[in-house]
């Protein structure tokens, strides 16, 4: 339970019981995102106090008297992010942008907890073939999705992922399922290069090696996974006249970097912000469930409750590529 910023802990918080539209879940899998982190440490805006987490998946335990699509036993992933169907935004169709939007483990009790309440409509439902503690990673491929959906990537393109973290590692494969045909992924952390090159980066190289010439203006599209603001200069300088650049990883709240538009003019870029998830749920347990995404090897460290006010309270160490919550 998040109390404040930095105040975060193991504590007693009411059974959820289900509204007429909700449903309970008993939660087997929540992942520890790095919003999650920014959160705790007053970088991302949340409610307060809270239940954090919102990559998670579990089965139905109980119903609302209105449920109609879920059953007791079902297993699901959530979609953590509720619109509020009215706004200006919702009404022409982008939910992703609504002006009341709520999320599961940020404005809402999340996913840390055994139980969490989730109203019938975020909760979808996951092929037998496909296990709850990967059906946790629906949402934050989710978003992956959202994000290539949001720009041109031609059949084979040449593609720059910068960081090789869970997300990248998950990107650098939707990349190769949405037809790119080299991925060069930049990432400091040995270990996390090995990964880049077991799921199919054509190079997996320390940043430093981008310097190098040949990388200059040689990408159809480069997307920044880091949330590092300054990578974004990195991102213009490898994207090739007219390339799309990706910003993916968020950057905390408040930090800038400063970019020289003549770049932008001369080389007829496109920089491209990516928000969550708007309908992309299913297409993502699609992708998990036909092993086109794996996410086998990105669990680097599961942890229990207990464990959990430590690991978000310090960053992520070098070596640290996803944790996940497992009851």
């Amino acid at each position: 339970m998040l109390r404040a910023a930095h105040d975060v802990g193991v504590a007693e918080w009411p059974q959820p019981q289900p509204g007429p539209r909700d449903v309970v879940i008993r939660v087997r899998a929540c992942g520890i995102c790095g919003t999650d982190r920014h959160i705790v440490e007053g970088a991302y805006p949340s409610a307060k106090p809270n239940v954090l987490g919102h990559e998670f998946a579990g089965t139905v335990e109980q119903l609302g008297g209105e449920v109609s699509c879920l059953a007791f036993g079902d297993r699901v992933a959530v979609d953590p992010n509720i619109a509020c169907g009215f706004c200006a935004a919702c009404r022409r169709g982008d939910v992703h942008l609504c002006e009341r939007l709520q999320a599961i483990g940020v404005t809402l009790p999340g996913g840390m907890a055994p139980f969490v309440r989730v109203p019938e409509l975020q909760a979808h439902k996951i092929p037998p073939n496909l296990s709850l503690d990967a059906a946790a990673f629906a949402e934050p491929l989710s978003c992956i999705v959202h994000g290539l959906e949001r720009v041109r990537l031609p059949l084979g393109a040449r593609v720059a992922v910068l960081g090789a973290g869970s997300i990248g590692l998950m990107m650098l494969q939707a990349l190769r399922s949405s037809g790119a045909a080299w991925i060069s992924v930049s990432e400091p952390a040995a270990p996390k290069r090995e990964l880049a090159a077991f799921f199919g980066a054509d190079e997996a190289l320390e940043p430093v090696q981008f310097d190098a010439p040949s990388h200059e203006s040689a990408y159809d599209l480069v997307v920044d996974c880091t949330g590092v603001p300054a990578m974004l200069n990195t991102a213009l300088r490898l994207g090739r006249r007219g390339a799309d650049i990706l910003l993916f990883g968020v950057s905390p709240m408040g930090k800038t970097t400063a970019i020289e538009p003549y770049v932008l003019y001369r080389k007829e870029q496109r920089i491209v912000a990516s928000n969550i998830n708007p309908h992309t749920m299913d297409k993502a347990i699609a992708l998990l469930a036909n092993a086109e995404v794996r996410v086998d090897h990105i669990v680097s460290r599961e942890v229990a409750l207990d464990e959990l006010p430590a690991l978000l309270s310090t960053p992520a160490a070098a070596d640290e590529i996803k944790a996940a919550l497992r009851f």
